[in-house]
């Protein structure tokens, strides 16, 4: 009886055996699944983060002064620290729900007490080379330096910058430019699609920007001057670009090449001439509102953003002139407090 008992036990301690491995197996892989399921929730939170773009606004700063106003005192410093208090600091003009930096390139020969003041003030300090090269021959000399610009395609940790000229004044917030349809990456054109380029052409490019309506009605496109067109020139004054080694090692080619590009306005006929309208990576237009080269009350009335104007010369209209005026008094308003806090 005792044999007979313990060979009917047997199986069903086998059974129960298995039971429990079943069980311990199951829940294992139940674990092991939530597990995995929570790595790849994080991996997938922390790719998403990856893929937000990054932005920042961007200006620069050269050594030179302006030769027909000298009695004028650092009038560019000025005018970069009036960009800064608009686009970091006045409720205005700056973008509140977006953290973008603010980054003010300086070439070498921008003293050092320039660039610890901008810092002060909020800006990010980048030091660039000027680029010149023996062939370039500006139309005025304070332009020696402009190609320096180009440095902004190696800051390739930003997705998207916006670059004005230091000499310009907003009037409402322009963060919401990086959601431009003209400012998303394209694919560069077949060669058939139009004028090839010197050099290698990047597989992608992204520059956006305003046009330029002097070049466009006083410069007339001649032979080896082909990229001034009217209706299709584009001001290096105001643009938005995606940072890229590829482009800029693409520039650096053009600029290799003794007379290229008609060096006059050095930069600005660069830019023209590898983002032509009729080539491989053509320029986008962003549109009149977002920056004028002057302008008037109608056009401040109309929903103007900003003015590329030297706030230390006239403008012809007086009530941009006043508002001009208070962009500059509400900057110094603002440092002036600050200062006083500090002190």
């Amino acid at each position: 009886m005792v044999l007979y008992r313990t060979s009917r036990g047997l199986p069903n301690l086998q059974k129960a055996g298995a039971i429990l491995f079943c069980t311990i197996v199951f829940l294992w892989i139940v674990i092991t699944l939530r597990s995995r399921d929570s790595v790849s929730i994080s991996d997938s939170l922390r790719l998403g983060a990856k893929q937000k773009e990054i932005h920042a606004f961007a200006t620069i700063l050269t050594g030179e002064g302006d030769a027909e106003f000298p009695d004028v005192e650092e009038p560019y410093l000025r005018a970069a620290r009036l960009l800064t208090f608009q686009l970091l600091h006045n409720p205005r003009t700056r973008n509140d729900s977006l953290d973008i930096p603010f980054l003010v390139l300086v070439t070498q020969d921008v003293p050092q007490k320039h660039r610890e003041i901008l810092s002060k003030d909020g800006a990010i300090i980048v030091p660039v080379d000027s680029l010149g090269r023996d062939w370039i021959h500006p139309k005025w000399g304070r332009w020696k330096d402009v190609l320096a610009k180009l440095n902004l395609w190696q800051l390739t940790d930003y997705d998207k910058i916006m670059f004005l000229d230091a000499d310009s004044v907003i009037f409402q917030s322009i963060h919401d430019i990086f959601s431009h349809p003209a400012t998303e990456i394209r694919q560069t054109l077949s060669p058939q699609a139009g004028v090839q380029a010197n050099g290698s052409v990047p597989a992608s490019y992204m520059i956006a920007g305003i046009h330029d309506p002097w070049v466009e009605e006083n410069l007339p496109p001649v032979p080896g001057k082909e990229f001034y067109q009217q209706n299709n020139y584009m001001n290096a004054g105001f643009f938005v670009l995606h940072p890229s080694k590829d482009l800029f090692d693409y520039y650096s080619a053009l600029l290799d090449k003794p007379d290229a590009f008609d060096s006059a306005y050095p930069e600005q006929n660069l830019l023209n001439c590898a983002h032509r309208t009729d080539g491989q990576m053509p320029w986008q237009d962003i549109g009149p509102w977002w920056n004028l080269k002057g302008a008037d009350k109608s056009e401040y009335e109309s929903g103007l953003k900003s003015i590329h104007h030297k706030w230390w010369r006239p403008i012809p209209d007086k009530f941009v002139g006043d508002r001009i005026a208070d962009a500059l008094e509400e900057m110094e308003s603002y440092f002036r407090g600050t200062n006083e806090q500090n002190a």
